[in-house]
């Protein structure tokens, strides 16, 4: 089964270095998803590319997730393990053209393991809803941390 996807766009209104840092920094992932929890950095150092993550997600198990392109304030890409299956989440962070703010581009591809591969089809609509709610609460989080 190839990889199931969807795409995000959101406007936030904070500069590009500020949704940048708070996104890239996984810790902060239970804030804006309620489905992720104790997440805990497992490298040490600043937050740059191979820096990785730990935690757990509801109804899916152990997460794990590495930055593997790090371009700040423009651009992310994170790589994981949920369960038995893989994705790979990339970001675009660009000044918005109108309003004072960040556009954030997202493109999400996951494939599924277990038995949630033979849910494929079925899960392309539910992943495009989740990652559009997590991105609304990504944006209110970001605005109460002025």
């Amino acid at each position: 089964m190839k990889p199931i996807s969807t795409q995000v766009e959101v406007f936030i209104p904070r500069p590009p270095h500020a949704v940048f840092e708070y996104f890239a920094d996984l810790r902060h992932e239970p804030e804006y998803n309620a489905r992720v929890h104790d997440v805990r950095k497992t490298t040490d150092g600043p937050l740059t590319c191979g820096t990785r993550f730990e935690g757990l997600h509801d109804g899916i198990g152990t997460v794990s997730w590495t930055l593997v392109e790090f371009d700040a304030p423009r651009h992310l890409a994170i790589e994981g393990h949920v369960g038995a299956g893989v994705y790979r989440w990339v970001s675009d962070f660009e000044v918005a053209v109108v309003g004072e703010g960040t556009t954030v581009h997202g493109r999400l591809e996951w494939q599924p393991g277990g038995a949630l591969s033979l849910l494929g089809p079925l899960l392309q609509p539910l992943l495009g809803f989740e990652a559009r709610r997590s991105f609304r609460r990504l944006a209110a989080a970001l605005a109460r941390t002025r």
